[in-house]
């Protein structure tokens, strides 16, 4: 598979990702992120950007785990 070199923005913040997935697609993950942080922000003002995160990457990591286990199960 190809990989292609992507450059977003997260936290206002330049990032450089390497993916087998198209512009859209890593267009679209990035706009995901920046709208969940700001979500997590608005919920608590308080957060730092490194709490916005990690919050960020335990969720995804939830979601995926609860899609590998439906997977599993057939359901």
């Amino acid at each position: 598979m190809k990989k292609n070199r992507f450059q977003g923005t997260l936290l206002g913040q330049s990032v450089v990702v390497t993916s087998t997935k198209d512009q859209a697609h890593m267009e679209a993950v990035f706009d995901l992120a920046n709208q969940q942080v700001a979500d997590l922000q608005k919920l608590d003002p308080h957060l730092t950007d490194q709490q916005c995160l990690m919050l960020l990457a335990i969720n995804a990591l939830s979601d995926q785990l609860t899609m590998q286990i439906k997977q599993d199960k057939g359901v």
